[in-house]
């Protein structure tokens, strides 16, 4: 894996190699893939500017945290984040009963993973630069103690192993620290050529407890080391990578997912699929109501057919039809009052003007319901048929405003068979 270190946002990038434990600078991507890429390194641990990162202390239980969720998370840095709080990645990492939560926007992360992509190469782990440098001692309790960096592209301060920050104004920094008694100073690496050429901590600086400026520092920076009586001391070291960064709690590295589908496929691809599910749904119901339907009309039959025969009861063996069928059937040979008198009146009304609209049966009568252009078609039409020998009689005539005429007409249907004949005049 590639230990890449980008100091700032258009800084060169830093290499470290393993073997000479030091940091080669390149210009681009580009360029780390044409001198790496050829050894078959695709895989990288990229340290980000810290300045990017966001930063909050909670003395919430790791219980209430988990219960306040990724979501309630986001919304702790609402007040610091340019960024929308949805879009922020969030991290944790605790200390006794002090938990750290860092965030990071989501286009910076998607920026350096799609910059490392272009030039062929994976981002497996992305970690806040304040990680390369060695945490202070924790002899002298939190916040006596800090170690430091800084050269023309960036200032890191690291305060334990869980915090650290980049720092703009060392003086700010150093007056929200009342308790600092110490600072230890990394020297500055010589990015100039393609090596690293480390100042010697002898010819920097040595350890100030009087106040005397020394370390590369400012003038001002250095009055208030030696009026607040803090020591700045020289640390031999380098900033140097973690071991196993995939594993470590701030890491902000999220897999990316390549789609094929378009997000305007994906959403004619949900409507569909909300459509199909409401089909079904409303197949469901219908299916449902139909046997509701079904059981209560069986159920009616059912009482409908023990109310006209309570002699005969149903039996659980038979369909309801079978047992019912038989007791309906009329024998159709055998004619009827009514059905003489609508043979005789059926073909009159064929052979007319007139349209029959609706009819009526009763026990002893016929009433049929006729439209006419006319009033006198009614009249000439209730004549014919007492001429047929049909006792008919023409009642509540009405028009509409077509200028069309409907008319009632009633027949008199004997008992015997036989209409009855009309009444003498």
């Amino acid at each position: 894996m590639l230990y890449v270190w980008l100091r700032s946002q258009h800084s060169p990038l830093a290499v470290w190699h393993t073997d000479t434990k030091q940091w080669h600078a390149v210009d681009s991507w580009q360029q780390l893939q044409d001198i790496y890429g050829i050894h078959g390194q695709k895989r990288v641990c990229l340290y980000f500017p810290s300045s990017h990162l966001l930063q909050v202390t909670s003395t919430l239980s790791s219980a209430q945290l988990k219960q306040l969720g990724n979501s309630g998370k986001q919304y702790l840095f609402e007040e610091l984040s340019i960024a929308p709080a949805d879009q922020l990645l969030v991290r944790q990492i605790g200390q006794g009963s002090t938990h750290y939560l860092y965030a990071l926007a989501q286009d910076d992360v998607n920026a350096w993973q799609q910059s490392a992509l272009l030039a062929g190469l994976n981002v497996q782990a992305l970690l806040p630069d304040f990680l390369l440098l060695p945490s202070p001692r924790d002899d002298e309790g939190i916040d006596q103690q800090v170690t430091l960096y800084q050269d023309d592209q960036t200032m890191l301060l690291r305060q334990s192993e869980q915090q650290g920050l980049a720092v703009s104004y060392l003086p700010l920094i150093l007056e929200r620290l009342p308790q600092l008694t110490e600072i230890s100073k990394l020297p500055a690496i010589d990015w100039s050529i393609d090596s690293m050429i480390e100042t010697d901590p002898a010819d920097s600086f040595e350890t100030m407890t009087d106040g005397a400026a020394v370390g590369g520092v400012s003038d001002d920076v250095a009055a208030m080391l030696a009026e607040r009586q803090i020591a700045l001391t020289m640390l031999p070291a380098t900033p140097t990578p973690i071991s196993v960064p995939e594993r470590h709690a701030l890491n902000f590295f999220t897999k990316t997912t390549d789609s094929q589908l378009s997000p305007y496929l994906r959403v004619a691809m949900m409507v569909a699929l909300s459509a199909l599910v409401l089909q079904m749904a409303t197949d469901a119901l219908q299916v449902y109501r139909y046997e509701q339907a079904a059981a209560a009309t069986q159920s009616a039959i059912a009482d409908q057919y023990e109310s006209w025969f309570p002699n005969e009861p149903l039996s659980t063996r038979t369909k309801l039809q079978v047992q019912l069928q038989p007791k309906l059937r009329i024998d159709s040979q055998a004619a009827t009052p009514h059905m003489a008198a609508l043979a005789k009146i059926s073909p009159l009304i064929k052979q007319s003007a007139l349209k029959a609209q609706a009819l009526i049966i009763e026990p002893s009568a016929l009433r049929f319901t006729l439209i006419a252009p006319d009033r006198g078609s009614l009249d000439q039409f209730a004549s014919t048929l007492s001429a047929q020998g049909l006792s008919a009689s023409l009642e509540r005539v009405n028009s509409d405003e077509t200028g069309q005429f409907s008319g009632q007409i009633s027949v008199n249907v004997a008992e015997d068979g036989a209409t009855a004949a009309p009444a003498a005049s």
